[in-house]
């Protein structure tokens, strides 16, 4: 069996967690998901988080709302763990404006602040505030006990995702069951031939990476089109828009933006997208990128992407346990043990947005092989490495952000001003 060929190579606690995965709901225990939503939208979505429950329940799992009223990021913290105390919940999902940990840290030359949600999903790290400025800025170990996921927007929009989050689960996909990786002009030489694993779950996996081919209307093109189940993107991203790197007829480099609101306009068809674009998951920005791609059409459904500059460096640990059936929460949290805190430089604004619960459907049935990373050599992995830093060094000068004290203004409630 595939699963036999695994077990060798991982932990032991990755492997119960892969197992879980795969075995089905007869031989595993009902597990649970907590949902805390902001008191404020508690009743215009009583009746889509029944519905949920109800949803996922038949998979096995036992959802507990608990609404939330203001408090601070420890507040909310102590109200997970103590879920994951007395009912072993294996997550959280967080609707509305609930209240985030912000870490500094210097990374690609450059001093960053930014909100990390990995502060809420390790119950005995030891966090840091050296400079007593209210922003971490060191911590222990992490080895992550849960996943936490995010969901803010209207009440309307958020109505919408879960009726689409339903029907995905009873009726199958919402757009044409491929893949879709599209790599902007700075990767142009990424290796994809494995396709990152995603050739094992997908029959359809178009891949634009060529200069000459990568452009916004391509892009435009396939995700207006026919779509794509999932997307895999290395585009250079800030909160609002992404930036697509081109060049004229002349030869002449010029950029052209996609911003998130055009997101929505366009109504692109993708339902789960692993979004290697800087700062596209900056929830605290309203109508980020990631959030216009989850809510702001009538297909999405999940997204990983970062708070920060980086993003997850290389795709396939993460996109392996989504090939072999792990749910969207669960292949985050083993992707994050396995290789995600390994660099903080990377990986320290990494957050999921939507229903951590959900799986990738394909139209292959699960490889009879190893799933074995590219054949490059660890000097050329360090090579890569290395240029991918110094194209993120080269933009980050031109970042203005939101900030941790516009952030504390704007929230007196999250911290008990």
């Amino acid at each position: 069996m595939l699963i036999s060929r695994y077990l060798h190579r991982l932990d032991r606690w990755y492997a119960v967690l892969l197992i879980a995965f795969l075995v089905g709901c007869g031989a595993v225990s009902t597990r649970g998901l907590l949902v805390v939503v902001d008191s404020s939208l508690y009743e215009p979505l009583q009746a889509s988080l029944d519905q949920y429950a109800q949803s996922v329940q038949s998979e096995g799992y036992e959802v507990y709302v608990e609404p939330w009223n203001p408090g601070t990021v420890d507040d909310l913290k102590a109200l997970v763990f103590d879920y994951v105390d007395r009912h072993h919940v294996e997550g959280a999902l967080l609707i509305g404006d609930l209240p985030a940990a912000w870490y500094e840290q210097f990374a690609f030359n450059y001093y960053e602040q930014f909100p990390t949600d990995l502060y809420l999903q390790d119950q005995d790290a030891v966090w840091t505030d050296t400079d007593d400025n209210g922003i971490l800025d060191q911590h222990s170990d992490l080895t992550l006990d849960i996943y936490t996921s995010r969901l803010s927007g209207t009440p309307e929009q958020l109505q919408e995702y879960f009726a689409r989050a339903k029907r995905y689960r009873e009726d199958g996909p919402l757009v044409d069951v491929s893949a879709f990786i599209f790599i902007d002009d700075d990767w142009a030489t990424t290796d994809t031939t494995d396709t990152f694993y995603l050739n094992e779950l997908y029959s359809s996996v178009e891949v634009i990476q060529d200069v000459a081919d990568s452009s916004l209307d391509n892009y435009l093109a396939r995700l207006t089109g026919r779509g794509a189940e999932f997307v895999y993107q290395k585009i250079h991203g800030y909160s609002l828009f992404l930036s697509f790197h081109e060049h004229d007829e002349e030869g002449a480099k010029v950029v052209r933006p996609l911003f998130a609101a055009d997101i929505s306009k366009q109504n692109l068809k993708g339902s789960f997208y692993n979004l290697c674009d800087c700062f596209a998951a900056r929830f605290t920005v309203s109508g980020n990128v990631a959030e216009q791609y989850m809510l702001g059409t009538d297909y999405g459904l999940a997204m990983i992407g970062s708070t920060k500059l980086g993003h997850i460096q290389d795709p396939h640990v993460f996109h392996r346990l989504l090939v072999l059936g792990g749910r969207w929460g669960q292949a985050y949290q083993a992707w994050f043990n396995e290789e995600g805190k390994r660099s903080d430089t990377w990986h320290m604004g990494m957050v999921l947005m939507g229903d951590p619960l959900l799986h990738l459907t394909g139209d292959l049935a699960p490889s009879s092989g190893d799933l074995v990373d590219s054949a490059r050599t660890a000097f050329e992995r360090q090579d890569a490495l290395r240029e991918e830093e110094k194209i993120l060094e080269n933009c980050s000068s031109q970042l203005d952000l939101d900030t941790f004290e516009e952030y504390r203004a704007a929230h007196p409630e999250f911290f008990g001003d």
